[in-house]
């Protein structure tokens, strides 16, 4: 096996930790900057939060950056989970308060998590992207 074969796992595991480590940072910081309710827009189909957006391109970028092309599923995969465990804990959170929560609460967020997908993979490819651009390193 080449050496950059043994490499490549834990270079996805250092770009993934790098990238959810900087998404969890980046959305406190924002979340400090602008209060509750960040900057929310309401569209007919849910809301929107473009900064958080921003946040998650970033953010996903790195992770891009780090390991190229392969890590663009691995932000997909990132991203679903994040959207899985904020719909588990919103259920905990309605399901004394209503029969049924789960509809309202994805009504609620299909915008921010389709939109969300989207950021995680497109940063990520801009991060890829930026990676191939990079000149080659000198070994010396």
């Amino acid at each position: 096996m080449k050496r950059t074969d043994l490499a490549a796992p834990k270079r996805l595991l250092v770009a993934t930790l790098a990238a959810t480590l900087l998404l969890w940072l980046l959305g406190f910081l924002t979340s400090l900057i602008t209060g509750p309710g960040g900057t929310n827009l309401g569209t007919f189909l849910g809301y929107l939060d473009p900064l958080n957006l921003l946040v998650t391109a970033i953010a996903m970028g790195v992770g891009g950056y780090l390991e190229g092309k392969r890590f663009i599923g691995m932000a997909l995969l990132i991203m679903v989970v994040f959207w899985i465990v904020t719909v588990a804990i919103l259920l905990q959170i309605a399901k004394p308060l209503q029969d049924a929560p789960l509809v309202p609460i994805l009504a609620f967020n299909r915008m921010q998590m389709a939109f969300s997908a989207l950021a995680a993979c497109a940063g990520a490819a801009i991060g890829a992207w930026l990676r191939m651009k990079r000149p080659p390193r000198a070994f010396t």
